[in-house]
């Protein structure tokens, strides 16, 4: 049996312990997602990162939900872009997860980036909404400048992106892709080139794309920062954490860090 030299078994130790850990939703394999409950559990469990989705409403506010109907997680069928802030807080967010959440609402961006604590820790945001949010975004979060290392906004929508970071370029964006669009793979090469050719930070890319060392060494040597969701398998966590992405987002951020811990 061939024992790796001690160095670089240290190495890797310390490679795999400064992978991001992302927390999707918030801690949602506990807490219902997408509330400050989640947000909160998260940060009390360790998660370095927690990544949120935000629609704007029918009022020019910024609701934190993933869907842009509120039915599944508040049993309330009200579309997102029809309803005011107001309407959708009087919502029960909570109750379908578990009877010890029952009232708790759909945050607005301010109260969710309100539960993070002052440091290194940081949010994800996810703009789901299209181009027309990105004014009341900007503004929302001209108050955070001094607090830009803790935000990072994420999209899938190029357009999305490409605005975001022109209104807001002293915070980190990323361009999210699935492996495929339109049932078509997605070409790499092409999507390094856009999200470079667009002044972009990095990719966050899904677990089902073919990843390998070769694949990882393509984006990192373009100087972009990578990251990967959903991940909720200890053995993936320790795969892509061992081929050298930069962070991982997933329903379950303790299992992730026991994976990353375990020799």
């Amino acid at each position: 049996m061939k024992f790796l030299p001690l160095l670089v078994v240290l190495s890797l130790s310390a490679s795999l312990s400064a992978v991001e850990i992302v927390a999707h939703r918030g801690f949602s394999s506990r807490a219902p997602e997408n509330t400050v409950a989640a947000f909160k559990l998260a940060w009390e469990q360790g998660a370095d990162a927690c990544e949120l989705d935000l629609l704007l409403t029918k009022d020019g506010e910024i609701a934190v939900l993933h869907d842009e109907d509120a039915k599944r997680t508040t049993k309330v069928p009200m579309l997102v872009a029809n309803s005011s802030l107001a309407e959708l807080q009087a919502l029960d967010a909570g109750s379908w997860k578990k009877a010890i959440f029952k009232g708790e609402k759909i945050p607005s961006l301010e109260e969710s980036l309100a539960s993070m604590p002052l440091g290194t820790k940081r949010f994800l945001l996810e703009v789901k909404s299209g181009p027309e949010v990105v004014p009341v975004l900007a503004k929302k979060l001209s108050k955070w400048r001094l607090r830009g290392h803790q935000l990072c906004i994420i999209a899938f929508n190029r357009t999305v992106a490409q605005e975001c970071k022109k209104a807001l370029p002293w915070i980190k964006v990323y361009r999210l892709s699935s492996e495929k669009e339109n049932k078509k793979p997605v070409d790499l090469t092409k999507l390094i080139a856009d999200t470079k050719a667009d002044g972009l930070d990095g990719l966050d890319l899904g677990l089902k794309w073919k990843w390998s060392e070769a694949m990882v060494k393509q984006i990192k040597d373009a100087g972009l920062e990578l990251h990967v969701w959903t991940v909720n398998r200890p053995g993936d966590v320790k795969r892509l954490a061992e081929l050298g992405v930069d962070g991982i987002t997933t329903d379950d951020p303790v299992m992730a860090r026991n994976a990353l811990e375990k020799k």
